[in-house]
């Protein structure tokens, strides 16, 4: 629902991705592979994300480092509540649909 109101890019698309794992850490590979994006396209547009603090290194696991939404950032926390927003409007459409048919 979220990349229908902000556009579907790459960048979103990561976003997306994120804040529906928000509690989770992924690696490169693992964004790349969920957001049906390739890992050159990964590597060109992630730094920026990373810049903004959009997203954020959490922990690394021998030489590989995982990522995770950074839920500090003030567009993050926009975003979050744009989604959360998102998803209780669906479910009152959910809802109302529910007591038209039963009504029906």
């Amino acid at each position: 629902m979220l990349l229908e109101v902000i556009g579907d890019t790459v960048e979103n698309r990561i976003i997306d991705f994120l804040i529906e794992g928000i509690k989770l850490d992924y690696t490169k590979k693992e964004i790349a592979d969920n957001c049906d994006i390739s890992r050159p396209t990964l590597y060109k547009v992630f730094p920026k994300l990373i810049k903004e603090g959009v997203a954020k290194p959490t922990k690394k696991i021998g030489r590989i480092q995982l990522y995770s939404l950074n839920t500090e950032n003030d567009k993050v926390k926009a975003l979050l509540k744009l989604d959360g927003f998102l998803i209780k409007k669906s479910f009152e459409e959910v809802e109302q649909k529910q007591k038209v048919a039963v009504k029906a």
